[in-house]
């Protein structure tokens, strides 16, 4: 997934491939499959953090979205079991709810998911993905579903980066910095945003023509050397560099490095996957909020990118480390022009306001089926346990 922009991992005419949405259903659950299969049964009922569900609910939740979405609403059958949609419904408890509900065991989980995969399979060999109705047309709602496994893959991620108890490493899981300085964008006017990409969320619509002012952003993310600059030179102590939100949760939390490092004789660490290694210098620093990021910048007398300065750089081929972390920009989440709930207003519409903060790019654990130029990731300015980084930009 590095490289200057993420493209997607297939042309738009094989979307509608049943053929090859079989494949990509199954690409995502072995992909699931395997990142479960180090952990025992009770690890996987193990409520790990309040902001993380227990990964054994993760797992069913992602069969139930999909009984759901192409069992219930696409063929019309229904439900496989009635508890189901208050156990898994996302909105119906909070995250650190889950393991104090009656959920399916492991083994019960895994049963449930392949009955689905099986019923599921036969209907799309039925369906037609043509045609007027929006959630047929290219496989959409099969585009839908596959995200959202994809997506979940990398939240249990985020819930096993959270475990002191060590997890096999991936073979890479960073991204070195290449020395790129920063870039100069022309002011001019930037296409953000899509109307064709058959499997783009809502938030993503519709395209839409922006006006940009000049400015610079960094060619790649803010490294590990770089932001220890910032925590030597008193970053975290200096009031003027937070906003008064900002400066409140640090205290509160009693933040004084990013999430997972930590200092030793020999320098200073970080924990990977409950591994304590050497801090890599020139890999993106990662696990930092929104107003680290913030403060970081102001230090270093830059901003923030906008999401659509963000963008419009990416579809310039300006940006380099694709892949390597969520980018925070200074945006608000807030939907495009024309936007239209589709096919639920719970994916997007009951987030946007002031209250999340835009992330771009994609990170070494998102699928680059995911990984779009144009995906909107959101989360709440004060979030940590993802794997967040950042990159400046200044006005030119």
């Amino acid at each position: 997934m590095t490289g200057e922009v993420v493209e997607r991992a297939f042309a738009v005419s094989d979307l509608a491939s049943k053929t090859r949405i079989a494949a990509e259903l199954d690409r995502a659950r072995l992909g699931t499959d395997a990142l479960l299969a180090p952990l025992s049964d009770e690890e996987l009922r193990r409520q790990v953090s309040p902001l993380q569900s227990p990964l054994v609910w993760d797992y069913a939740h992602i069969a139930y979205f999909e009984e759901l979405w192409l069992l219930r609403t696409l063929d019309g059958v229904g439900p496989l079991a009635e508890a189901h949609d208050d156990l898994y419904d996302a909105f119906r408890h909070a995250r650190d709810e889950r393991a104090g509900l009656p959920i399916l065991e492991p083994a019960a989980a895994r049963a449930y998911a392949a009955d689905v995969r099986e019923r599921v399979l036969e209907t799309l060999d039925r369906v037609e993905l043509d045609g007027d109705d929006p959630l047929r047309r290219d496989g959409f709602v099969f585009g839908m579903v596959l995200q959202h496994e994809l997506q979940h893959s990398e939240t249990m991620l985020q819930t096993l980066q959270l475990r002191d108890e060590p997890y096999p490493l991936p073979d890479r899981d960073g991204v070195t910095a290449n020395g790129k300085g920063d870039v100069f964008v022309s002011a001019g006017s930037f296409t953000v945003g899509t109307s064709t990409e058959p499997w783009a969320y809502d938030n993503e619509r519709q395209a839409h023509e922006l006006e940009l002012q000049s400015f610079r952003i960094d060619g790649e993310p803010v490294t590990n050397a770089r932001f220890l600059e910032f925590v030597q030179h008193g970053g975290y102590d200096d009031e003027r560099l937070w906003t008064p939100t900002g400066w409140a949760w640090r205290q509160a939390e009693a933040v004084t490095l990013p999430l997972h490092w930590g200092r030793s004789g020999e320098g200073m660490t970080r924990m990977r996957l409950g591994h304590r290694e050497p801090l890599p210098a020139d890999e993106p620093v990662r696990h930092v909020s929104w107003y680290e990021a913030d403060a970081f910048a102001r230090w270093a007398g830059a901003r923030l990118p906008t999401e659509h300065e963000w963008e419009a750089s990416a579809r310039r081929g300006a940006l380099q480390l694709a892949g390597a972390v969520w980018e925070w920009t200074s945006s608000h989440f807030l939907p495009y022009p024309g936007f239209r709930a589709f096919p639920y207003a719970e994916y997007s519409a009951v987030f946007f306001g002031d209250a999340y903060r835009v992330l771009r790019g994609g990170s070494w654990a998102t699928d680059p089926l995911v990984a779009r130029t144009t995906f909107r990731n959101w989360d709440l300015p004060q979030r940590r346990q993802i794997f967040s980084g950042f990159r400046c930009a200044h006005d030119a």
